[in-house]
């Protein structure tokens, strides 16, 4: 007849465990749900910081492409010299057009660089 016996769980402790799985499953989805916002900013900020390399380039080709141009245009304007004297004076004045030029381009990429530094800082916003 003893062995008839089946020993019951109390009613206290079945409900204590249910609260134990229940408040489990909740810490898990919170843990889950966290990740899945720290993948999909941890994705926007790849992809800003892809849009900023993209653009860097974008830029420097097209200073790249500014400087052939400059560099044709004092070629053409030393074919149309009219004497050797005026070479010095063309000379001069496409070094200065050249050192202005580059001094805005390195404004220019300095700025891109802020901006990309700022993309690794917590809270900044990239420049548009």
């Amino acid at each position: 007849m003893a062995s008839d016996l089946k020993p019951e769980i109390p009613e206290e402790l079945r409900t204590f465990a249910e609260q134990g799985v229940d408040q489990a499953r909740v810490a898990i989805d919170g843990v889950i749900d966290a990740a899945h916002k720290a993948l999909d900013d941890a994705g926007r900020q790849v992809d800003a910081a892809h849009e900023n390399v993209r653009e860097i380039g974008r830029t420097t080709l097209d200073f790249a492409e500014a400087n052939i141009a400059a560099a044709f245009d004092f070629a053409a304007r030393i074919a149309r010299a009219q004497s050797f004297d005026d070479w010095p004076r063309l000379q001069a004045d496409f070094v200065r057009e050249q050192a202005a030029r580059l001094t805005e381009q390195a404004k220019v990429l300095g700025e891109h660089g802020a901006s990309a530094a700022a993309m690794g800082t917590p809270g900044a916003k990239p420049k548009k």
